[in-house]
C-alpha cells in the first residue's frame, strides 16, 4: 500500500524568522561564497545545503534551544537530545517526554496564552487527530530544505511517507515490520509458515491465545490489516475466532508469559515488546516471520513520526532540528537507540531489530496512516463478538 508523491512549496517567510532571512540574503548576495567558512559544528557538504544550511545553523545558534515533545522512554531521549546537541554544540534540546497524553496537553497549553514546543516527535493516531484539527501544525514541505532529506531517491520506495491525508503535516521517518503471530519454539517452526492460514491449522485449535483486539489500545493497526487484505478479512477473523477455540486476553505480559510456559502452542496479535524481553530471558518465544507470508505484512511507524507546531518560539532550531532528525545522521541516531527500522533506504541497518526490516518489493500495508487509522474497527468488533457468540 502507498500514498501520493508529497507536495513541496517555497520557504516560508513567516516559518523562516527574521535572522534566517537576513542571513539568507547576504548569502546570496555574497561575492564569493565558496570562500566562506563553515559555521563551527555545522555541515557544510551538499548533503547538508552548503552556505544556507550553515545560515539556518546561525540562527538557530542565536535561539540556542529547541523544544521537543517526544515518548516517554530512554531510548528516545537518547535518540532525540544528546545527538543533535554534539552535532550543534550552543543549540540546546529542551525534551518533554510523554505519551498520547502530549497533544492534549500541547492544546491546554495554547488555550492559556503558552507556545511551548516547536516539534513534536510521537505516533501519527493523536498527532492527526488532536492537533491537525486543532490547526496547531504547520505545513512540512516549505521546511524541508536539506537536499538529502528532499531527495526522495533516498526513502522507501523513492517517497516521502506522510501519515496524514493532506500530505503536508505529519512525516513518518520510521516503518518497522509489525509482527502477528508469535510462537513457542519448543512446540512450533516459525520457519514452516507460508500463510497466516497456517496458523488456523486444525491442529492448533485449543492451542492459541490471542490479545482481545476489541478493545481500544494495541492491535488496531494489526486489525485493521486483517481486515483490509485481500485473502484475510472477515473469513479469517470469523475462523479463528469462531473455530480455533482460541483463549483471549487483556494482559500481554501474561500471554507472553503462558506461551513462553508452553501453555499455549502460539499467539495471534501477540505483544511484540512483551515477547521480546521473553526472548532476551532465552525463554522459547519467537516470532514467524510476516515477511515471507504471500497475504504481505504491516508494517507500523510506531513513534517515529514528526510534526511541528506553529507559533514555536524557535522557529530557525525547529527547521534545523527537523531537517537534522530526517538526515542520515538523525535517522541512524533514531536507529541506534530504538532498533526501529528508518524509512531511509540510503543508511545502514546493522542497529535495528532484523525482524523489523521492509523487505524491498514486497507488499506491505502501512497501518499508520490516516486514511486507515480512520477506518472505524465496529465491524472487526462485531464478526468477532458474533463468532465468539457462536462458539459459545
Amino acid at each position: 500500500m502507498t500514498t501520493g508523491h508529497p507536495r513541496r512549496g517555497s520557504m516560508s517567510r513567516g516559518a523562516a524568522g527574521p535572522a534566517l532571512l537576513v542571513a539568507w540574503l547576504m548569502v546570496s548576495l555574497a561575492c564569493a561564497p565558496a570562500a566562506r567558512a563553515p559555521a563551527a559544528g555545522s555541515a557544510a557538504s551538499a548533503d547538508a545545503g552548503g552556505a544556507p544550511w550553515d545560515a539556518l545553523a546561525a540562527a538557530a545558534r542565536t535561539e540556542g534551544e529547541v523544544a521537543i515533545y517526544g515518548p516517554t522512554g530512554g531510548s528516545y531521549r537518547q535518540a532525540l537530545v544528546g545527538p543533535f546537541e554534539a552535532a550543534y554544540p550552543g543549540i540546546k534540546v529542551s525534551f518533554t517526554g510523554g505519551g498520547p497524553d502530549l497533544p492534549p496537553r500541547v492544546i491546554s497549553e495554547r488555550q492559556a496564552g503558552k507556545f511551548i514546543p516547536d516539534v513534536i516527535v510521537l505516533g501519527t493516531t493523536t498527532i492527526n487527530d488532536i492537533l491537525k484539527p486543532a490547526g496547531a501544525l504547520d505545513p512540512l514541505p516549505p521546511l524541508l530544505v536539506r537536499p538529502d532529506v528532499t531527495d526522495t531517491s533516498r526513502w522507501f520506495e523513492n517517497k516521502l511517507w506522510w501519515a496524514d491525508n493532506e500530505q503536508q503535516y505529519n512525516l513518518m521517518f520510521e516503518g518497522s515490520v509489525s509482527q502477528l503471530i508469535a510462537v513457542n519454539t519448543s512446540q512450533v517452526d516459525p520457519n514452516s509458515f507460508t500463510s497466516y492460514w497456517d496458523a488456523l491449522d486444525p491442529k492448533y485449535r485449543g492451542k492459541i491465545v490471542a490479545s482481545d483486539i476489541r478493545r481500544p489500545g494495541p492491535g488496531g493497526g494489526q486489525s485493521r490489516f486483517v481486515w483490509l487484505t485481500e485473502g484475510l478479512g472477515q473469513p479469517f477473523l470469523e475462523k479463528l475466532f469462531g473455530e480455533m477455540d482460541v483463549t483471549l486476553t487483556e494482559d500481554r505480559r501474561q500471554l507472553a508469559d503462558w506461551l513462553a510456559q508452553g501453555r499455549f502452542a502460539l499467539s495471534i496479535f501477540p505483544g511484540t515488546n512483551e515477547i521480546d524481553e521473553a526472548a532476551k530471558q532465552g525463554l522459547p518465544v519467537g516470532y514467524v516471520d510476516v515477511r515471507k507470508l504471500k497475504e504481505g505484512y504491516p508494517v507500523s511507524a510506531a513513534f517515529g513520526t514528526v510534526a511541528v507546531l506553529n507559533r514555536r518560539p524557535h522557529p530557525n532550531a525547529a527547521q534545523l532540528y527537523l531537517n537534522w532528525l530526517l538526515s542520515p545522521d538523525g535517522q541512524i541516531a533514531w536507529q541506534k537507540a530504538t532498533r526501529g527500522n528508518s524509512l531511509r533506504a540510503d543508511i545502514p541497518k546493522d542497529s535495528v531489530d532484523p525482524s523489523t526490516v521492509i523487505t524491498p518489493g514486497s507488499p506491505v500495508f502501512f497501518v499508520s496512516l490516516e486514511r486507515y487509522a480512520q477506518f472505524e474497527l465496529d465491524p472487526v468488533r462485531k464478526v468477532i463478538g458474533d463468532a465468539l457468540e457462536k462458539r459459545r
